[in-house]
């Protein structure tokens, strides 16, 4: 396949996965996981007509007779007849007949009786007035975050339905990756497979294996073999440009894998792929360790977004501090950077090779072919850590 727009990647990639599955899990333990249907009230909220405030709950005009008192809990009375006052705390069950809650501090107490000003419905929460049964409290793909957890709760939800998390082996390809010490000359130290892991968990998947491979074709066929049909996705990085020693494009066609994506008009990250082996997806990211980051979030990020039922919506926008050139090629440039008052603005240190930059990063701003002028608007991806609240 000949190369794609990043726009036309990240399209691609929404459609690469396979149907996901779901699991009933606690509420208690479903932080941060995604529904896998909606969630519906199981409880009118409130219950019952419900005092807003700790005072004295009231039937018609004052002033009124004091006659008991209806404890935070407890059924309350039947009826309250007009004339007549009880005490209530917040969250008080109020009786049919009253009219108002007044507050202790708006009230003057004389000889039992209660004597202040109260409009009418005053301080009572109506049944229902937040949510009734069935109503919708979150849909298909929203993640799960503790506001939500306690509004599920409330309405009487013990335990939801979430989308299983996909499993992901890691394969890092590349006869001079050493994976601990300090490197010798001709020697990298992985800084993919230490990663990878963090941002794909962030994504929403889970790693189950990492694995180093030497530059030995049979080994990685072996590897990709091995992986495809036991996990939901294998993710390898290194050997997908076109040098004498990227095995990976040769393997998986040695392997009658189906090749999606096979480099992509973006800068850094181009040469990255996406293939389907056996079924299973196969993400290729460039061993330069930014650009294989920016290469998770053009094919990795978009996949995990379908798996998990969210529908390919618009970037988040950010304004641009600075003007950009058009490129001399039509790609699309993946700033590193950082929002600030003036704008979205480069960091230093974002060559490919280069990770120091994104770790102090917010994101990417998505830069377009014809470059973009000071304070114009584009869309950009937030790494992950930036956006778990909102979109995952």
């Amino acid at each position: 396949m000949t190369e794609v727009s990043w726009w036309q990647a990240r399209a691609l990639a929404g459609e690469a996965m396979g149907d996901s599955s779901g699991e009933e899990v606690p509420l208690a333990n479903a932080l941060g996981r995604t529904l896998a249907s909606d969630a519906v009230a199981l409880t009118d909220l409130p219950g019952f007509p419900t005092a807003a405030m700790d005072g004295w709950v009231v039937c018609g005009s004052g002033p009124w007779t004091i006659v008991g008192t209806i404890d935070t809990g407890a059924s309350s009375v039947s009826h309250l007849d007009a004339g007549k006052a009880m005490r209530i705390g917040t969250g008080g069950a109020v009786p049919a007949g009253a009219t108002a809650v007044v507050p202790f501090e708006a009230a003057t107490v004389t000889d039992s009786r209660v004597i202040a000003d109260a409009s009418d419905r005053t301080h009572i929460r109506v049944q229902g007035e937040e949510c009734v049964v069935g109503d919708v409290l979150a849909h298909r793909g929203d993640v799960i975050n503790p506001a939500l957890m306690g509004s599920l709760s409330a309405a009487g939800v013990d335990d939801v339905a979430v989308v299983q998390r996909p499993w992901i082996s890691v394969l890092i390809l590349g006869d001079e990756v050493i994976r601990a010490g300090v490197p010798t000359t001709g020697q990298v130290r992985d800084a993919l497979g230490v990663q990878l892991p963090g941002w794909i968990h962030m994504l929403g998947g889970d790693v189950v294996s990492v694995r180093t491979c030497t530059d030995d074709p049979q080994e990685l066929a072996d590897a990709l073999r091995s992986a495809s049909g036991e996990v939901d996705m294998t993710v390898a990085t290194g050997g997908t440009a076109r040098g004498h020693r990227d095995f990976l494009r040769s393997t998986l066609e040695a392997l009658r894998a189906t090749i999606i994506v096979d480099g992509v008009a973006v800068r850094p990250g181009h040469p990255m792929m996406l293939a389907t082996l056996d079924g299973t997806p196969v993400v290729g990211l460039p061993g330069n360790p930014l650009s294989a980051l920016v290469a998770t979030a053009t094919l990795i990020q978009p996949s995990f977004d379908a798996w998990f039922g969210r529908a390919q919506r618009d970037l988040p926008k950010v304004a641009m501090a600075e003007g950009v050139a058009p490129s001399s090629r039509p790609l699309t440039r993946l700033m590193v950077g950082r929002r600030e008052l003036g704008g979205f603005r480069q960091v230093e240190r974002v060559s490919s090779a280069m990770l120091r930059g994104i770790a102090h990063a917010d994101g990417w701003a998505v830069v377009p072919p014809q470059g973009v002028h000071a304070h114009d608007a584009v869309p950009w991806i937030p790494v992950p850590w930036m956006r778990r609240t909102d979109d995952r």
